[in-house]
């Protein structure tokens, strides 16, 4: 399985050899580091597919490592392996608790957790929760969420957001600058999430240019602005010069009538559910206040409006 890369996490050097020897035969890179802090340093700028990880170690530990990894949006969904020498059921639930993926106790077989790596890599490149081109969670894992925040009774912000004029974009320069509009929205929003709402945002990609953005309430209007005002100011340039200075592309419409396109702006609806119980609920006011935003008239900008009735 090429081009994965494993970080191992482990105090003892000859760990790190061991398992380099074993999945380096099998095309894994593996990165090997000795301390928490060094982990918390390397996850910054990379972000390997698996982690393999000790749980005794001096300073930061493998249990706070576990946790301060799925606690941060941008690590959260990276599988995580235990490997430890402790076997007792208590640090097995603890760290399944955390949200580690599985547990090995040492010495191992290696080709058990060979066997085991496979599995997790297998499942994640697998799952199907996941949007194949941005690789934000889909419906279903943003539906999760927000159930998950309604139960806790936490105060968050749901933000849809929608392309405007993203298919007429798609007819005139190809779907593969499309693409590379979906990728940079995508960009976009975990940029101004971090930003605003560092420890408290979710990111899910409905599918085509819809996107759903969850931030802490008090960060929501603050985070929207942000978001529709960088987009307007970096969008023409993912067009060419002549259509700049028109402000507008020409090609067929929805009836197949030649029509003018404005350039791309982003809709967004803010929602701070109150009292509501409901995810539906939520997904019915979010597509009334698009459908409302998006028929402004003489609208010429990307737009946020919030729901100040639920």
């Amino acid at each position: 399985m090429p081009d994965k890369t494993i970080l191992v996490v482990d105090d003892d050097p000859n760990v790190g050899l061991l398992i380099s020897a074993v999945l380096k035969k099998y095309d894994y890179s593996v990165v090997t580091l000795y301390s928490g802090a060094e982990v918390v340093d390397f996850l910054q700028n990379k972000k390997p597919d698996l982690i393999l990880l000790d749980l005794r170690m001096p300073g930061l530990d493998g249990y706070a490592l576990c946790k301060r990894v799925r606690e941060n949006p941008d690590t959260r969904d990276i599988p995580i392996i235990i490997l430890s020498g402790v076997s007792e059921v208590d640090a097995k639930v603890s760290t399944i608790e955390l949200g580690a993926d599985d547990f090995i106790t040492k010495p191992f077989d290696v080709r058990e957790l060979r066997a085991r790596v496979n599995r997790i890599i297998k499942r994640k490149t697998s799952d199907t929760a996941l949007n194949p081109l941005t690789r934000l969670p889909g419906s279903p894992g943003v539906e999760e969420e927000v159930h998950k925040r309604l139960d806790a009774g936490d105060a968050f912000a749901f933000l849809y957001i929608d392309a405007d004029n993203f298919k007429s974009y798609n007819d005139v320069y190809g779907y593969a600058k499309g693409d590379e509009i979906i990728k940079y929205i995508a960009a976009l929003l975990a940029t101004k999430a971090r930003q605003y709402s560092p420890k408290n945002n979710f990111i899910g990609h409905i599918g085509g240019d819809d996107f759903v953005l969850i931030v802490g309430a008090q960060e929501a209007e603050k985070t929207a602005k942000a978001v529709t005002e960088e987009f307007d100011r970096t969008i023409p340039s993912f067009y060419t010069e002549d259509d700049r200075a028109r402000g507008f592309i020409t090609t067929s419409d929805r009836k197949n009538k030649t029509a003018n396109f404005q350039i791309m702006s982003l809709t967004v609806a803010v929602i701070i559910p109150k009292g509501v119980k409901h995810y539906g609920k939520i997904v019915q006011t979010a597509a009334e206040l698009k459908h409302y935003a998006k028929n402004m008239a003489n609208r010429r900008k990307s737009v946020y409006i919030k729901d100040r009735r639920i």
